[in-house]
């Protein structure tokens, strides 16, 4: 992500107040990159209330990045000095790269994809300065047990902001690309890798259904492996966190404060690893922790409250004391005992008013979008997001909501959206809801519309990011449909970028995108762009945030 450094007056003072604070205390993080992960969107926070709480600013780098994002001078860049050129061969070694439009390129994978709901990251090294074509890279962590030689599973590109534009190359250049797996055969990443904060170390799961689940914390060497020749990692630290049972859904959260790792299993256990980039991993004492026996979402930690929130294949969230270790609360979103209740998408905190939302298929009604305390897990505010799962025959998993850039400004000013389905079948719906004075969700939708007619049709996680450069400002939401969107039928997938005035604009997707990572806002050429993984086709695209070209 890319931002001047003539940010507004706002977020200097906060700068400012936040680090007389920590002066008190521990001197503040040198410069560092921009880490733009599953988890960077799960932590939300308002600007009054980040005034009251401006050591927040240090203690959750999440917090900092979309704070100097999303109040700072608007600038296209177009003006500023290119920090890096590209200077390399711009050919892929291996691996089929297609410019299909200006202003977007894709490249297979190979052997596989990211998983579904599951994201990449993004990494921009230096967030003062234009997009960076040498050391700017995503990275995309595959469903598919490498092997050396061959398979690659975890593979990176630079030169993204192709073809040609900014890094004037018609293409991507593969940055590394390695086998990662130890159980030959078997193992897989199939939940969403995390990133350092120097972007030098990159930190994911390795998971064998049903059998162990492997914590790995990769140090990359820039040129290594092309993807059609894996290469095997020269360092990589292991550590098996859960040997009896797999991680399918489960994300690490990085407290990078603790330089700590949070991550949770298929038989309902969470655990705690510290050591995680700094050190060596290690699982904490007083742990693991048993919330029940069903598979457990992503978590999210509230570093304000110490608290971990967790959903569960069992329809409740879970806070966890990460002090104590103690399960300090837990509350029922579903109906216990309905088939698709499951909350294992991951929950929205707000990290300065002690909320928390999140959602379920099936509450015994409908399904719901749920505002709770953070503390005590107690509902705040419940509402309905159409039918969902209560008919029998019906798989479906409600993804996580995303709040729009007016809440960061002032809550009762906001909205909260999220993909539902229809009052009277399964279709996919998108729902509004507002927010009172005091931060309380409305119940009554201000939006309510059907995104298809396809009861096969389901949505992909929807991403929020606002580029104050396109159209005087814009507040995108990114999603997809599995299917039926663009044409009838299962191929008939699309990604969808939500902009000004709710306008809709697709682009075809076989099965739909994985979870969708947000590059820059600068409008220098190709750099605002969108990345994601096809979920039935293994190919990783790039795609401009507006257009979608």
């Amino acid at each position: 992500m890319k931002f001047t450094v003539k940010c507004c007056a706002l977020v200097l003072t906060l700068i400012v107040i936040s680090a007389g604070m920590s002066a008190q205390t521990a001197s503040a993080p040198p410069n560092r990159g921009i880490v733009e992960d599953w988890s960077t969107r799960q932590i939300v926070f308002s600007r009054g209330a980040l005034l009251q709480n401006p050591d927040l600013l240090y203690r959750e780098p999440r917090v900092l990045a979309q704070a100097m994002t999303r109040w700072q001078a608007t600038s296209s860049g177009k003006t500023a000095a290119m920090s890096n050129p590209a200077m390399v061969n711009p050919a892929v070694t291996s691996g089929k790269i297609n410019v299909t439009r200006a202003g977007d390129w894709n490249i297979s994978l190979g052997k596989s994809h990211v998983a579904a709901d599951m994201y990449p990251v993004k990494y921009s090294n230096d967030p003062t300065q234009p997009p960076d074509c040498q050391n700017d890279f995503a990275a995309f962590g595959l469903t598919v047990a490498g092997v050396d030689g061959g398979t690659s599973n975890l593979v990176a590109l630079n030169n993204l902001y192709s073809p040609n534009g900014v890094c004037q190359v018609p293409a991507p250049t593969v940055f590394f690309s390695y086998n990662t797996t130890t159980i030959a055969g078997l193992g897989k990443i199939t939940t969403s890798p995390v990133l350092s904060l120097d972007g030098k170390k990159v930190a994911f799961v390795e998971s064998v259904a049903g059998s162990q689940a492997i914590f790995h914390v990769l140090t990359w060497t820039r040129g290594q492996g092309t993807i059609a020749a894996a290469a095997h990692p020269a360092a990589m630290t292991s550590l098996t966190f859960s040997p009896t049972s797999g991680d399918t859904l489960s994300s690490p959260w990085i407290d990078y404060s603790t330089d700590t790792a949070y991550v949770g299993s298929d038989n309902g256990v969470m655990y705690k690893i510290t050591g995680v980039f700094k050190s060596t991993p290690v699982l904490a004492a007083s742990w693991p922790i048993t919330s029940n026996k069903y598979r457990l979402g992503p978590p999210v930690l509230d570093s304000s409250r110490n608290l971990l929130v967790v959903g569960s294949g069992n329809a409740s969230l879970y806070a966890i004391d990460v002090t104590t270790g103690i399960v300090q609360a837990s509350q029922a979103i579903g109906a216990i005992g309905a088939k698709y209740a499951a909350t294992i998408s991951s929950p929205v905190i707000d990290i300065t008013t002690g909320f928390v939302f999140a959602v379920s298929a099936d509450d015994g009604s409908t399904a719901v979008l749920k505002q709770l305390t953070t503390s005590t897990l107690g509902v705040v505010a419940t509402a309905r997001i159409g039918i969902g799962g209560t008919p029998a025959t019906t798989a479906l998993v409600i993804q996580e909501p995303s709040l729009d850039n007016n809440y960061y400004n002032d809550p009762a000013s906001g909205t909260i959206r999220v993909c539902g389905t229809s009052p009277t079948d399964t279709s996919p719906y998108e729902y509004a809801f507002g927010f009172s004075p005091a931060g309380v969700m409305n119940t009554s939708s201000s939006l309510a519309r059907s995104l298809s007619t396809s009861t096969a049709a389901r949505c992909t996680p929807m991403r929020e990011f606002y580029n104050p450069n396109l159209a005087g400002g814009t507040d995108f939401f990114f999603f997809g449909l599995t299917q039926d969107c663009t044409a009838p039928g299962a191929t008939g997938g699309c990604v969808i970028s939500e902009g000004q005035n709710n306008v809709l604009t697709t682009a075809t997707v076989n099965g739909g995108p994985s979870g969708v990572i947000p590059d820059n806002y600068s409008t220098l050429s190709q750099a605002h762009s969108i990345y994601f993984t096809a979920t039935k086709q293994n190919t990783a695209y790039k795609r401009y945030q507006d257009t979608l070209q």
